[in-house]
């Protein structure tokens, strides 16, 4: 199914690198026009340079969780590129800690990026961009985090709780912007083998994958493939919704806590 963006023009906050860039390209190859966002100024450069090849992309270094700034940014996309009818939200930071280690600064770092920008940047869409023409699509990032508890150190409480809150701000958005045929999904992918999660996970890819039931983690590209779908206009009465993306975890009961690493190889069958 070729998914098309032709003549539109799409927002892709944290852009640089992971799924966001995956996002980009795969976007890129469907014809969009894509705006680039991303804090890391230099790896946002060096990521646009490659994409160009494959179509026009325009970058916008920008720190969302300056709030005010975000009126301007939004108007100047719009300048540069043209009224906004995708905006995707991978933009995010999620360190690990546990509970009782986590100080109050830490706590508001993780909720200004992941939340308080988040929405904010989709509230000033699609009051500028989107609403007046009566349409537009949003795609936000939310995870399994914020759907079940996870062992530490795949999670921790203010990312599960920013998570959390993702999930009803795209519920919620969905509802207040329908008149306006502004679509509100999320996202909520489980493991994802970008550079971050590879670090984290390390030697412990076997252990990670044993209880996924499709027996392996998922690739960037495939979250793209599952964001551009919600973005599309094949998805046009669908929002409100979040699409778990990990092989079928969440609907496992099993928690590896739990398990031996004998038992863990007798499950997954390895």
């Amino acid at each position: 199914m070729d998914v098309r963006f032709d003549n539109k023009v799409a927002v892709v906050t944290g852009s640089a690198r992971g799924i966001g860039y995956a996002v980009v390209d795969k976007l890129l190859a469907g014809g969009a026009r894509v705006a680039m966002v991303d804090i890391l100024e230099e790896r946002l450069k060096q990521s646009a340079e490659i994409l160009s090849k494959k179509g026009l992309v325009k970058i916008f270094p920008q720190d969302l969780t300056v709030i005010k700034e975000i009126s301007t940014l939004v108007t100047e996309i719009r300048k540069e590129m043209g009224e906004i009818d995708v905006l995707i939200q991978p933009a995010a930071y999620g360190p690990q800690a546990n509970a009782e280690n986590i100080t109050e600064d830490e706590w508001d770092k993780v909720f200004n990026i992941n939340v308080k920008a988040l929405f904010f940047m989709m509230r000033e869409v699609v009051e500028q961009s989107m609403a007046p023409r009566h349409r537009g699509s949003i795609v936000n990032f939310a995870s399994m985090a914020g759907l079940i508890g996870m062992r530490p150190p795949l999670c921790s409480a203010h990312y599960s709780g920013s998570k959390g809150a993702v999930i009803a701000l795209s519920k919620q958005g969905a509802i207040e912007w329908a008149p306006f045929h502004v679509r509100v999904n999320a996202v909520a992918p489980g493991g994802v083998l970008t550079d971050m999660n590879r670090s984290i996970i390390g030697n412990n890819i076997d252990k990670a994958t044993a209880l996924v039931p499709l027996g392996r983690l998922t690739e960037p590209e495939e979250v793209a493939s599952a964001v551009l779908f919600l973005a599309s206009d094949l998805a046009d009465n669908i929002t409100g919704q979040i699409m778990v993306i990990d092989g079928g975890g969440y609907a496992s009961q099993a928690d590896p806590g739990f398990l031996t690493p004998e038992a863990l190889q007798a499950y997954s069958r390895k």
